[in-house]
């Protein structure tokens, strides 16, 4: 299989996967939320349907982490019909310690997890902190903070395959012949010291090893 940098994908809910309707400001709803209203107000953002079943064909983990309501949240999946893309719900508490707990305790890599979300104080910062890397949702009230940012959920797929790409390159050091391996017609009096070149094996990088 193919090598993949990412393999378990967290994302947030409110503001990543499902947005105001017509522009209207989330706290609009938050002034008296309530489980009719979110089921009018909320929107699915665009894409995010596609981008859930091609990041769970490429995901050995794909979960939502959220601090809304139970209530509410599992409504708006259930409307929304995209529930089954997650293989678990992490609710309430540091998004960053519950998604530290939810690997350790199945043994799998940090290094292999990505945090997606709008918000930088609850999905980026205490995610980061944590050691686990982490993907902003660009949004008009974000736009304050220094992250790695997608336009939207619907963007996620392409940047974890370049993502892929990148670590590929880093991680492979291609080999270049040695020069004392070569033959120098036939002279074998000529060798890497008599032709002024530094001995060695260079890598892609033109670093001598």
């Amino acid at each position: 299989m193919k090598q993949r940098r990412f393999k378990h994908v967290f994302v947030d809910a409110e503001g990543t996967l499902y947005v105001p309707k017509h522009g209207r400001s989330r706290w609009e709803f938050w002034m008296n939320p309530s489980l009719e209203l979110a089921l009018e107000f909320f929107e699915l953002d665009e894409g995010v349907n596609e981008a859930l079943a091609d990041i769970r064909a490429r995901s050995d983990t794909l979960c939502l982490v959220s601090r809304n309501s139970p209530e509410i949240l599992y409504a708006l999946l259930a409307k929304f019909g995209i529930r089954q893309y997650f293989d678990g719900v992490l609710l309430n508490g540091n998004k960053g310690k519950n998604i530290s707990r939810y690997l350790s305790r199945r043994g799998l890599s940090k290094d292999e997890a990505i945090m997606v979300g709008d918000m930088p104080r609850l999905d980026i910062f205490p995610v980061k902190e944590h050691g686990i890397e982490a993907i902003l949702v660009d949004r008009f009230y974000n736009r304050y903070a220094d992250a790695e940012r997608i336009s939207g959920l619907k963007d996620l797929p392409t940047w974890l395959r370049l993502a892929d790409v990148v670590d590929g390159i880093g991680r492979k050091a291609v080999r270049m012949p040695r020069l004392e391996e070569f033959a120098f017609d036939g002279n074998p009096n000529l060798d890497c010291r008599s032709t002024g070149f530094k001995c060695g094996s260079l890598d892609v990088r033109g670093e001598v090893t």
